[in-house]
């Protein structure tokens, strides 16, 4: 489910923010941009974030900042230092002036060093406890959605609901009136050749097509998976997956319903069903 959460936090004279972004994914991606000071606290950064999500692609950022001018770097003198002595040997092996540019030196790999805040438990802590409270508004924003989603899933399942109970009532009608047809054509046929008509023969051909056409299991299933989908929809605890499955069942019963249905007036329906479904299909990504 996509979403958008973010909090402020501070702790002493350093301030944190930490904001979380999330798209549709089917399982659970979780990539982090924090601030140098605090890197080691990225390890324990999936495990907070999933305390609260189970699927999408997650972007988490917490940034963290000291007021006023206690926030620059610092030079690592230890590195300087040996930058210095290992340039200062070279030129005396070869011979040459040695000159120095602040600026450049400034520059080398090492010798700048953000402030570390990672010694300081009680900042941890307190960056951990912001990062929570973002996850928290992302969850606010995700429920208000989750259930503007949950009031259209119920009117597709109505919807689906209605069509299966009209080929429901449809589908004997369909054997009866091909045993309708199928009687008549053979009462011309026979009645031109001077023979009498084989209500045995009839009689078999119309159980053959009642066999071949009979969607009564599909329908059974079908309303299950209705029920089942209702039933997960309530569930306290994550069911995208689930809804996710039951809608891939959906429409395979479907399908078959309308492989075997031989009914203009099912192939209608069906239709209509697939289409609900395909709406629903896109809507459950945003599930978790």
């Amino acid at each position: 489910m996509t979403g958008h959460g973010q909090a402020l936090g501070n702790h002493g004279d350093t301030a944190i923010e930490a904001e979380i972004r999330t798209v549709n994914n089917r399982f659970l991606k979780v990539s982090s941009k924090i601030s140098d000071s605090i890197s080691a606290m990225d390890s324990s950064l999936e495990g907070i974030v999933r305390e609260f999500l189970k699927r999408g692609s997650v972007t988490v950022s917490v940034r963290v900042s000291r007021k006023g001018t206690n926030n620059a770097a610092i030079v690592n003198a230890q590195t300087l230092g040996s930058y210095l002595s290992q340039a200062k040997e070279i030129a005396d092996r070869s011979g040459v002036s040695l000159t120095y540019n602040l600026g450049e030196l400034l520059n080398l790999p090492g010798v700048l060093e953000g402030v570390r805040m990672e010694d300081d438990e009680e900042l941890m802590d307190s960056a951990k406890e912001t990062l929570r409270q973002a996850l928290q508004d992302l969850q606010s924003m995700r429920i208000q959605e989750g259930q503007a989603m949950a009031t259209q899933f119920d009117l597709q399942l109505d919807q689906i609901g209605q069509l299966k109970e009209q080929i429901a009532r449809r589908a004997p009608t369909v054997i009866s009136d091909y045993r309708a047809k199928l009687e008549q054509r053979v009462r011309t046929v026979f009645a031109s050749l001077g023979h009498e008509t084989n209500e045995l023969d009839l009689l078999r051909e119309t159980l053959l097509f009642s066999d071949r056409t009979d969607i009564s299991e599909e329908l059974t299933r079908l309303a299950s998976h209705l029920v089942q989908f209702r039933d997960a929809m309530a569930h306290p605890e994550s069911q995208g997956r689930r809804l996710d499955f039951l809608i891939q069942e959906m429409f395979r019963e479907v399908n078959t319903i309308g492989s075997k249905g031989n009914d203009p007036e099912i192939s209608h329906c069906v239709v209509s069903i697939k289409t609900t479904i395909e709406q629903m299909r896109e809507l459950v990504q945003n599930v978790e």
